[in-house]
């Protein structure tokens, strides 16, 4: 888990949610909330995985639409609503949040939105700083939370020739 900084310190003790996922807008163990993500972001990749075989398909997404599609070697198309939660750049090892991204559309921002409004509600500066020097494994605890807080069915990692595009996905469907 990445070192979470804090704005400053709280004085009230946080109480702990019975349901964390949807995130309704309530105070929060964050430890708790964050190894929580982790877990869940594990088991869905593997569900997702073993599911819809997206590995090596190649994606395309429709920001007008605000649809991810992949085309399948059997044939098949999965597709998705999804959000642009944030882009990693490798060469640089800096992570910039999709609610600030010039090359997000509006409607895309919303899961980012509302994982910065988890960072804001609960002083976690790596939600709300726009842009920030981190490893990939921390651009996906990233994407972890912001699945958790938005109650996503999952996250994709899309390459491309430059940035790592971090998008969280809602309930995918496959035709055949």
């Amino acid at each position: 888990m990445p070192a979470r900084k804090r704005r400053s310190p709280e004085p009230e003790q946080r109480a702990q949610s019975r349901e964390l996922v949807p995130w309704g807008g309530e105070k929060v163990n964050v430890d708790r909330f964050w190894a929580e993500s982790w877990v869940d972001l594990l088991n869905r990749q593997r569900w997702l995985s073993r599911k819809l075989k997206l590995e090596t398909a190649p994606w395309l997404v429709n920001q007008e639409a605000g649809i991810i599609q992949f085309e399948r070697k059997d044939g098949a198309m999965v597709t998705a609503p999804v959000q642009i939660v944030g882009a990693w750049n490798p060469r640089t090892e800096m992570f910039r949040w999709g609610w600030d991204h010039p090359m997000v559309q509006t409607r895309l921002r919303a899961d980012a939105e509302r994982t910065r409004w988890f960072g804001d509600k609960h002083d976690l500066e790596e939600l709300t700083t726009r842009a920030l020097k981190m490893s990939e494994q921390e651009a996906w605890q990233m994407a972890a939370l912001a699945m958790k807080v938005n109650a996503a069915h999952g996250v994709y990692r899309g390459p491309t020739d430059g940035p790592v595009i971090f998008m969280t996905m809602g309930e995918p469907k496959v035709r055949k």
